[in-house]
């Protein structure tokens, strides 16, 4: 696989590393590989062995445990399953020695009939053949299990959190059963003889503790093993709260200190209303999920990942659920630093913030882990919501360095470091839940080598994201998002450093009617000299039209579908107009997503005459997806008109990861175009064989210079792929 660098964030914004040259920082990631677990399954939580060569992550849908080698991280792969039975793997963790893997599963902590979670010991030192050692009965509903290591002595630290959910699977809060931290000192050579000890957060001790939520349920999160193994830090989520607690003995732990992770405070954009605009006064419970010790100087501190987990109207204090960010606290609470909004500001301006959760908990920064490499002490994150990692550097732990944000596969949970690889690549893994992928990058000392052909798309002042068409004036090129932005706007791209692997969101153009800002559903861009061609998909109020505007961005006129059309096909306004272009003779083209008969084999391409103002629909066969043709169904998402006649048409379906298929570009004769008539189509350029692009949404497609770009739209927040397919081949 093409290695697809990416610089840090930093770069783009001027704040350059001037120790570089002096001593080792991170400098600069690559993405080695995106990998999709087979047959549409997930990735939860991923662990490695100490030589950095094998990973091991939970799939909860398929019940088990998958094994990837990767001793060449740019093609991860497959060599063993590891069934869990009917139970939901939730945790993995390894041996320092590399020779076990600890694997907790959930199996069934409903109301009515709640079962003891299960701790499975393998041997891995046959890395392709794992061996089962045997099983430790622990509490209702472990969800995460972190390992301590000392004096020759293993002990599994298990969060059991037993979240008793409801006939709907989801969790509650103020139950009956309140959940627990487990200590499990293995034996390896008989692991049901290992001993548990069980660490209780009784309700009389929470009710000590000033700022805690529901104290009758802890429901203990995510453990961090602190660096000298004698202690360990457990969250509390609902609750707010982080216990630690003392394992000199693994045998009779015992409760240090409990302290709320307070409240962060900012500006932030509370409004799920298509614009990004971080004004407004911002309180929130920090609420954390994930939980890290980290090392800063000689000092070791807490590194929280402040997800949320309650929702704002629970308590009715205008006090909001998540911190939306992370923070560093002192081992007694105190908070050393929070991201506050810069986070946010930063994701943003890299197409990850998501709108469509500004009223709700944003980010939702989930997980979190320490790491040294080079000379930096880090703190990496992932965002759920966002799609992404962030990597600080903490050398300064009251003010870490924002040094880079990578983005991952859909709502990634998981997160690792490998640093003790003989080759010295640094790892960094993310199991991504959304989509069932792992994403590897490795870490760089050096400045990295750009790649023209998947340039990183940033802006230095502009929040962007659902890039949904393409269009070039043969300079830049132009993009549109859809009703993830209102009012309606188009991004105009400036492609002038694209050598270097970058592409900047430069200026935003409003659209305008009658003075006034207009928002459409805009899936579809075309420049032309006397302005831009535009397509919103069928909204109920004004369904499918065919804009006109100015390459100011004044809307001109609008060209709905005539009555007497609708008529006779129907207006699939949920499926509408996905693409435009205009072909040589000046006779204009849009792209239908599905057609008008969502049932039917063929989509639809419309041909619209602006002198005549005569409308005709010919018929685009689509493919067939192999596992599920109703859930993953095809559909058209741009299209553009070549000198020679012939008509690039973007047709992809709607699986992603493992259940990806077509992600293609066909092209089809403008000549033959006949209405109602059935067009034949050719392969151009297989985008998933051929680039490995698993992300669902490929949506924008252009010409420029004899090459084709395509990008996918990102729903709003997450990655974007921006891909130079190179020449478009000949007929």
């Amino acid at each position: 696989m093409r290695k697809n660098p990416f610089l840090p964030f930093c770069l783009f914004c001027g704040m350059l590393f001037s120790s570089a040259a002096l001593s080792a920082h991170v400098q600069s990631f690559s993405l080695e590989s995106h990998y999709a677990v087979p047959g549409g399954g997930v990735a939860e939580i991923v662990a490695g062995t100490p030589d950095g060569l094998f990973l091991f992550y939970t799939n909860a849908s398929g019940n088990k445990v998958g094994v990837l080698d990767i001793s060449d991280p740019q093609k991860p792969l497959s060599v063993a399953d590891i069934s869990v039975g009917d139970a939901e793997p939730t945790s993995a963790s390894v041996t320092r020695d590399g020779k076990y893997l600890v694997v907790v599963t959930r199996n069934g902590d409903g109301l009515d009939k709640p079962t003891p979670g299960t701790l499975f010991v393998y041997d891995i030192g046959e890395r392709s053949s794992p061996r089962l050692l045997g099983q430790v009965e622990i509490g209702i509903g472990p969800d995460s299990v972190a390992l301590a290591e000392r004096d020759g002595k293993v002990a599994a630290i298990v969060a059991i959190e037993d979240e008793e959910t409801d006939s709907e699977g989801e969790a509650t809060v103020g139950g009956k059963r309140p959940g627990r931290v487990d200590v499990v000192t293995l034996n390896f050579e008989n692991p049901s003889a290992s001993r548990v000890a069980s660490v209780e957060f009784p309700k009389t001790t929470l009710d000590g503790v000033t700022g805690l939520n529901f104290t009758a349920d802890p429901q203990p999160e995510f453990i961090a093993i602190h660096p000298d193994q004698l202690e360990f830090a457990v969250t509390l989520q609902e609750n707010n709260a982080v216990a630690i607690v003392d394992i000199e003995n693994f045998d009779s732990p015992g409760i240090k200190t409990i302290f709320c992770a307070g409240t962060a405070e900012h500006t932030a954009d509370l409004q799920k209303d298509g614009k990004v605009e971080f004004t407004e006064a911002f309180k929130g419970r920090r609420e954390p999920d994930g939980i890290a010790y980290i090392t800063a100087g000689n000092e070791v501190y807490l590194a929280l990942a402040n997800e949320g987990d309650t929702s704002l109207k629970t308590f009715g204090d205008d006090v909001y659920s998540g911190g939306r960010g992370l923070s560093l606290h002192r081992l007694d609470g105190t908070p050393v630093w929070d991201s506050g909004q810069d986070l946010e500001t930063a994701a943003s301006l890299l197409g990850h913030y998501p709108d469509s959760r500004s009223n709700s908990r944003s980010l939702e920064v989930e997980g979190v882990i320490g790491a040294r490499l080079y000379d930096d002490d880090l703190v990496i994150a992932v965002s759920e919501r966002g799609s992404f990692i962030a990597i600080y550097r903490v050398n300064d732990p009251n003010r870490p360095e924002l040094v880079g944000i990578l983005p991952t596969g859909i709502s990634p949970e998981g997160v690792t470091v490998l640093a003790g690889r003989n080759d010295g690549k640094k790892l960094i893994v993310t199991a991504n839940e959304g989509d069932g992928t792992v994403n590897v990058y490795s870490a760089s000392d050096g400045a990295g080598t750009p790649d023209p052909n998947s340039p990183t798309i940033y802006s230095k002042n502009i929040p962007w994201s659902a890039l949904s068409g393409f269009t070039t004036d043969g300079k830049d090129i132009y993009s549109v998002p859809d009703n993830a932005r209102s009012p309606s706007i188009i991004w105009k791209l400036d492609m002038k450093d694209v050598k270097n692997g970058r592409v900047e969101i430069a200026e935003e153009i409003p659209l305008k009617k009658d003075g006034a800002p207009v928002a459409y559903d805009l899936e579809g861009i075309c420049w032309t000299k006397e302005g831009f061609w535009l397509v919103s998909e069928g909204a109920e109020s004004a369904g499918n039209l065919l804009i006109l505007a100015g390459h100011d961005g004044t809307v001109e006129t609008e060209y709905p579908l005539p009555p007497d059309f609708v008529a006779k096909y129907g207006d699939s306004k949920n499926y509408g107009f996905e693409g435009v272009t205009v072909a040589a003779d000046g006779k204009i083209y849009a792209a239908f997503q599905r057609g008008f008969d969502l049932d039917g084999p063929d989509a639809a391409i419309l041909r619209f005459d602006p002198d005549s103002k005569e409308w005709q629909t010919a018929w685009y066969p689509l493919e067939v997806h192999s596992k599920d043709p109703k859930k993953f169904w095809m559909g058209l998402s741009d299209i553009s008109a070549l000198d020679d006649g012939r008509l690039l048409i973007v047709e992809r379906d709607k699986g992603m990861g493992g259940t990806a298929e077509v992600k293609r570009i066909y092209s089809v004769d403008s000549k033959s175009f006949a209405n109602e008539k059935k067009l034949e189509k050719n392969l151009v350029y297989d985008i998933l064989k051929d680039r490995n692009l698993l992300l669902e949404k490929v949506e924008s497609l252009c010409v420029l210079d004899g090459d084709m770009w395509i990008a996918n739209d990102n729903d709003g927040a997450g990655w974007t792929q921006m891909l130079n397919l190179g020449q478009v081949p000949k007929q």
